[in-house]
């Protein structure tokens, strides 16, 4: 028989001592694969300095004068703060149209800019992007609502590199 009179299986162990041992299990398995498949990087990682550039081909010439260095560049769909900007390049806009031709030509839009704009970070740097907030970023991942200090704009990672 497979249980016997005092409720024990095969007159070892009981029922309860069973379902405490299998509840036990069930909990390192959960905890195990939580943290094997998620993206946050353990506290015991040491983050680096990264730069991060963002560029935007056009943007109002009055956005591209207010971006300042020493102001904070915040993603703030995601309510995470990057770093500080060390460097604004604006230069002129980049804007593509078709002209008579039917050929698609590069030409600029007066009273719009181009930016550049550089960001020191402290995250966590990879061949895979970088990791910061507990969100991933990737060069070519594009912002509908990036704040640089009290500026706010459409932009996307253009370059990322580990600093030293």
């Amino acid at each position: 028989m497979i249980m016997d009179k005092k409720g024990k299986l095969f007159g070892k162990i009981s029922i309860i001592d069973l379902l405490i041992i299998l509840v036990i299990i069930g909990a390192a398995a959960g905890i195990t694969y939580k943290f094997t498949k998620s993206k946050v990087v353990s506290p015991l990682v040491k983050s680096d300095i990264v730069t991060m550039q963002f560029y935007t081909e056009e943007v109002p010439d009055y956005v591209a004068n207010a971006v300042k260095k020493d102001t904070l560049a915040q993603d703030a769909d995601r309510k995470v703060t990057f770093g500080t900007i060390t460097d604004v390049k604006v230069d002129k806009s980049v804007s593509l149209v078709t002209n008579s031709q039917g050929q698609i030509i590069r030409t600029s839009k007066p009273g719009y800019s181009s930016i550049l704009i550089t960001v020191e970070a402290k995250a966590y740097y990879s061949n895979n992007g970088v990791s910061l907030g507990g969100n991933e970023y990737f060069i070519g991942d594009t912002f509908q609502e990036l704040k640089f200090g009290n500026t706010s704009m459409k932009t996307t990672i253009y370059d990322l590199k580990k600093k030293g």
